[in-house]
């Protein structure tokens, strides 16, 4: 029988382990990638202690080849991945008319180049299966942008028309792709934006058959 892999591209403190918790609650193994390696070494050495198979391997999402690599590895050592989350983003506070092409592009490169990479790694055994789970970790600044955090709110934009064309492509495949749109502020102490209560919901969209899933869910 084939392990359950989920794979985390930008594992952090908030969502994405609140996520790996909470699939890892139903028997998936956890794959976790982010430039950081002291601190997915920590996170490892947490989801261990609660007899969770998980693995990490230091990549940044802005280096498409680096990261193609990585998965390709995870791939080979702990089985393709069931399910992608692609959580990673660079928080930029800078004006937008501050900003360069240059510094655009690299970001663009880390919010929506990367997830198009990471899913096309992913892609050719989710289609030899006819299934697989795909969702994207979006933003606010995708409905309302704010010039003040400029590149971000067009790499959220762009990461979230990346959404609705996977969804549309891969939906008659059986494979399912969804946005999870978060307008608001992640903590521990809020009761709309509690990582638990939105990693609740990636397990819910995970869950939902393909053809019954919307591109986009907003919390």
């Amino acid at each position: 029988m084939e392990n359950k892999v989920i794979a985390i591209i930008g594992m952090g403190p908030g969502i994405s382990f609140s996520v790996a918790e909470r699939f890892a609650r139903e028997g998936y193994a956890v794959a976790m990638f982010a430039r950081n390696e002291a601190r997915l070494s920590l996170f490892k050495e947490l989801l261990t202690n609660q007899l969770v198979v998980a693995q990490y391997y230091p990549v940044d999402a802005g280096n498409p080849k680096a990261l193609c690599a990585a998965i390709e590895q995870m791939s080979r050592e702990m089985g393709h991945p069931q399910v992608l989350v692609y959580n990673a983003s660079r928080n930029k506070q800078l004006h937008i008319l501050d900003d360069t092409a240059e510094g655009i592009s690299e970001d663009l490169l880390i919010h929506a180049g990367g997830a198009l990479e990471a899913v096309k790694t992913v892609l050719p055994a989710m289609k030899a299966r006819k299934s697989g789970t795909i969702l994207l970790t979006g933003g606010g600044l995708a409905l309302h942008p704010n010039p003040s955090m400029g590149a971000l709110s067009i790499g959220k934009t762009a990461l979230r028309s990346l959404a609705a064309q996977l969804h549309d492509t891969l939906m008659p495949e059986g494979i399912h792709v969804a946005t999870i749109t978060v307008a608001g502020f992640v903590t521990k102490e809020s009761q709309t934006h509690h990582p638990d209560r939105i990693a609740d919901l990636y397990w819910q969209l995970h869950q939902t058959p393909a053809d019954q899933l919307e591109f986009e869910y907003i919390v």
